[in-house]
């Protein structure tokens, strides 16, 4: 009896809950459909497509890197998402975040060249040193020259003491300067970058060496698809003296082209006073030649269109060009560009009219627009759909505080 007594209940639960498992067994559910099947109906399959297909949330994203400035035109630390307002082809976008990111920069340092006497690789290599070591630890960058070659002398890195190390035994001079076949090699180095805060720092005068066979629009066009924010630290403003200096018919003759280094190792011996005399400047040099002062000409002429040009360019790309007016200027502008590029923000929005949509290389016109007074923003002016292959599935949409 006792063992009756205890069973029974047992048996009741069990019987309780087999018609339980049984009631829910006919309930099926998949994402937002159900079907509940009472007693005395058959159930309807619901598709093997919805049993398979997971609910997925796609969001693309586009970020652009923007410069807070205040009133005093000085760079403003204090930029907050509700300050911004980001029009896409003239529609207000959905904004998701206001922040400081690493940035990735390259450098591209022009060596190339024998019209323009200002343009010197010493400069350029204390210029590049400058820059880099000022630039925050975080960021990334990479190194390339141009002269009669295109070369990467540093792959994307972090280590400013062995970029610092090759900028000292790499940089070599030559006489063409390929200025557009190494911004088309620039534009192709940004593939496996992430797409926010990409910089491009430029030091050169902006010519193209002779023979120029590249359509340089349709290579600003390039470079400005790969979404890279442009910078130049232009060398037309102190080459204009230099190159005056060589118009003239008659002129004060310079020190010889030869380095000191070279002239400081010639043998003490008397014999090779004339060669360390001939170095030195002093005189006068009548130029007769009116090839080499077309030649002259010419240059100075492709330096003023260029100017205009790379300034066009880093304004519709949000970025800066510094025109100094000495050799000083040019070394200090370097760190200027650091600063800069470590004092932006990468806003991100979500675009109302999806990118996946678009064809890739599709142009967006960009407006970036402050909401406080007092407070200017600078940001690309335009917006190219990158390839399917780039456009990020960032899953379920979210806001990010700064």
């Amino acid at each position: 009896m006792l063992i009756s007594t205890v069973m029974r209940p047992t048996y009741k639960f069990i019987c309780f809950a087999t018609a339980l498992l049984a009631f829910l067994g006919a309930v099926a559910v998949d994402g937002c459909a159900q079907q509940v099947v009472t007693p005395g109906e058959s159930l309807t399959p619901i598709t093997q497509q919805n049993e398979q297909q997971p609910i997925r949330t796609v969001t693309e994203e586009v970020q652009l890197t923007v410069t807070a400035l205040d009133s005093r035109g000085h760079l403003d630390p204090t930029l907050e998402l509700p300050d911004i307002l980001v029009l896409e082809n003239g529609v207000s976008q959905e904004l998701r975040s206001a922040r400081r990111v690493p940035a990735h920069v390259l450098l591209l340092l022009d060596t190339g060249g024998e019209i323009n006497s200002a343009k010197r690789v010493m400069l350029t290599r204390e210029i590049a040193h400058r820059l880099i070591t000022a630039l925050a630890p975080q960021d990334e960058f990479s190194v390339m020259q141009f002269n009669n070659n295109i070369e990467v002398l540093q792959d994307w890195t972090h280590d400013k003491k062995a970029t610092s190390q090759i900028l000292d035994t790499k940089m070599i001079s030559g006489k063409r300067a390929r200025l557009l076949d190494a911004l088309i090699a620039a534009a192709g180095r940004w593939t496996d970058r992430p797409q926010g805060n990409r910089h491009l720092v430029m030091i050169t005068d902006g010519v193209q060496g002779a023979g120029e066979r590249v359509d340089r629009a349709a290579v600003f066009k390039k470079l400005e698809a790969s979404n890279v924010v442009v910078h130049v630290i232009s060398y037309t403003t102190v080459s204009r003296a230099a190159t005056a200096h060589s118009r003239r018919i008659t002129r004060n003759r310079d020190k010889s082209i030869v380095s000191d280094e070279a002239v400081d190792t010639l043998p003490s011996d008397h014999l090779w006073d004339p060669l360390r005399q001939a170095h030195k400047p002093g005189g006068v040099i009548a130029d007769i030649d009116p090839e080499r002062q077309q030649q002259v000409r010419a240059y100075e002429a492709a330096m003023r269109a260029s100017e205009k040009q790379l300034t066009d360019l880093t304004l519709e790309t949000g970025g800066r060009i510094w025109l100094p007016e000495s050799f000083e200027e040019m070394i200090d502008d370097g760190s200027e560009a650091a600063k800069l590029i470590d004092s932006q923000y990468v806003v991100s929005y979500k675009p109302r009219r999806a990118l996946v949509s678009s064809t890739p290389g599709e142009v967006r016109v960009i407006d970036v627009a402050s909401r406080r007074v007092g407070l200017s923003l600078v940001s690309r002016r335009l917006y190219v759909v990158p390839a399917r292959e780039t456009v990020q599935v960032l899953g379920r949409p979210r806001r990010v505080k700064n």
